[in-house]
């Protein structure tokens, strides 16, 4: 069974003093990046410098590499096209996780 949760539902500081990496900034990074920066959540983009990287920072977001994005974010959202998600892992975010961070993965 499906169980749908509304904004009543959730504490609404849960977030509040966090930064939010999003890496990745294609379909489903650039919408959650967009989303969480709507309802006020601190949020900076991890993506490689072309299309992605100027499309981020025209839509208003600090953007910097995946390394020193996953360094300046208690949560790290990894929104990549599934077969990148490993090989980004090991290289850019894997050191960047310290006690107390969160890693969140999604098909990207």
């Amino acid at each position: 069974m499906v169980k749908v949760y509304y904004n009543g539902d959730i504490k609404e500081n849960v977030l509040a003093g966090k930064t939010v990496a999003v890496i990745g900034y294609g379909s489903q990074g650039h919408a959650h990046a967009l989303n969480l920066k709507e309802s006020g959540v601190d949020v900076i983009v991890g993506v490689r410098q072309g299309k992605s990287f100027t499309q981020a920072q025209e839509d208003g977001h600090k953007v910097f590499s995946v390394k020193e994005a996953a360094a300046q974010a208690e949560i790290i959202m990894v929104l990549l096209p599934d077969e990148q998600q490993q090989k980004v892992y090991e290289a850019e975010i894997k050191d960047e996780l310290t006690a107390g961070k969160s890693l969140v993965f999604a098909h990207g």
